[in-house]
């Protein structure tokens, strides 16, 4: 697109626009031809300029109907931005119903950017000029306008959809993709006025749910705020949050499993060089008649408990020792950390057997080593029921002082009523 014009359309110069037309009664033609999904009437319209954007629908009416690069109308921004004498020039051309039913790339049409905006003006003029707007649903959540502006907490915006649609039963009682209607939403995140403009009355007889119970007891997930691309605020940023978190759990993971590898070769190594007292005594020697528990008078030769230490020592050395070169190896981590693991507490357990005078104590040992492990278990399991009941007892309690503030709030409205 000619920088000019684009530049012109920022400015809203229609002095300017006349005279490149002059000079090139063909250049809004060649707006077609542009890398850039965008016509001047997207530029004009984001920048507000009304009197420029009636000049170019006069000239192009056709650019009403172009998509930028984010798959929105020239109503699709007036909607948003709120700018309502743009969005009257838009709807006055002959394919106006077309353009406010006219759903972006994200499922949403003008009316649906006008609600989440909470845009009062703009939704008048849409509802009016095409009440089917407002029973159209996203392709997202299947939510109409009054679902997006409860969700958002746009209480101007409801106050003005019930007034020009409260007669019309379908469009109050449609239910979203989780089938809930405008009104559970409401009851969901306890938005009294709200209640109030949908319709919604405290019953008093048994029968009736009264409202501060729905308030108290509802089990309604509380909905989240809907973005301008059609997906909850919380989801909006899911893909994006999902890939990053991933990535940095398995960095943190690598980090994690290169230190544990760097300990247990350190560890390995010096057990290695310096065997125990219990495992390698000063006068042994590892002579070949000792090997099959030969015996040989002139040399002290190992028992069991050597050749158990320093075997599986040594197989968590390398364990170790190659678990560092591929710790970003998922395949080789899982095969490679088990063995240094295991090999670790087999040579511990093997030491602790060598320590021991005598089966008795070895035994004392273990179950003492049981005993801990038992109990750290109960006391987490503990903890977590202590955790689970204050985080139901503060439930309960927020519960109650909602019931509370709707009586006052109740009371202070019946005051109001009756002087």
């Amino acid at each position: 697109m000619d920088p000019r014009l684009v530049k012109s359309a920022q400015l809203g110069d229609t002095d300017e626009l006349n005279e490149l037309l002059e000079g090139d009664p063909l250049i809004l033609n060649r707006v077609a031809l542009s890398q850039i999904a965008e016509t001047p009437l997207h530029i004009a319209t984001l920048a507000g300029k009304a009197n420029y954007v009636r000049k170019l629908l006069s000239l192009k009416p056709c650019f009403a109907e172009e998509l930028n690069k984010d798959g929105f109308t020239a109503l699709h921004i007036a909607a948003a931005t709120g700018h309502r004498e743009i969005v009257r020039e838009l709807l006055s051309l002959k394919l106006g119903t077309n353009l406010c039913l006219l759903k972006d790339k994200f499922g949403l049409n003008p009316l649906h950017h006008a609600a989440i905006r909470g845009r009062v003006g703009v939704i008048q003029e849409l509802v009016s000029f095409c009440p089917d707007a407002a029973k159209q649903v996203t392709t997202a959540q299947g939510e109409t306008a009054l679902h997006l502006a409860v969700k958002n907490h746009q209480l101007e915006a409801v106050r003005v959809l019930v007034k020009l649609c409260g007669e019309d039963v379908e469009i109050m009682s449609l239910k979203d993709k989780d089938g809930r209607t405008a009104l559970e939403i409401a009851i969901a995140t306890k938005q009294l006025q709200v209640l109030e403009l949908l319709g919604f009355r405290g019953k008093t007889n048994k029968e009736s749910t009264t409202l501060e119970v729905l308030l108290s007891e509802t089990q309604f997930e509380t909905p989240k705020p809907t973005t301008q691309d059609g997906n909850n605020a919380d989801t909006t940023q899911t893909s994006q949050q999902t890939e990053e978190n991933s990535k940095n759990i398995w960095e943190s993971l690598d980090n994690m499993v290169l230190v544990v590898a760097s300990l247990i070769a350190t560890v390995t190594y010096q057990a290695g060089l310096s065997p125990p007292e219990t495992i390698w005594k000063e006068d042994m020697k590892n002579h070949p008649k000792c090997i099959f528990h030969g015996t040989n008078t002139s040399h002290s030769c190992p028992d069991v408990t050597y050749y158990l230490f320093m075997s599986f020592n040594t197989s968590g050395f390398f364990a170790s020792c190659f678990l560092i070169f591929f710790y970003r190896k998922g395949s080789y981590v899982r095969v490679l950390l088990p063995v240094a693991l295991i090999s670790m507490m087999i040579t511990y357990i093997t030491l602790s057997v060598s320590m021991s005078p005598n089966v008795l104590s070895l035994l004392i040992l273990y179950l003492i080593t049981l005993v801990i492990f038992l109990y750290c278990i109960l006391a987490i399991e503990m903890v977590k029921k202590v955790i689970q009941k204050m985080f139901s007892y503060a439930h309960d309690r927020a519960s109650k002082l909602a019931k509370l503030a709707y009586e006052k709030y109740k009371l202070a409205g019946s005051s109001g009523e009756h002087p």
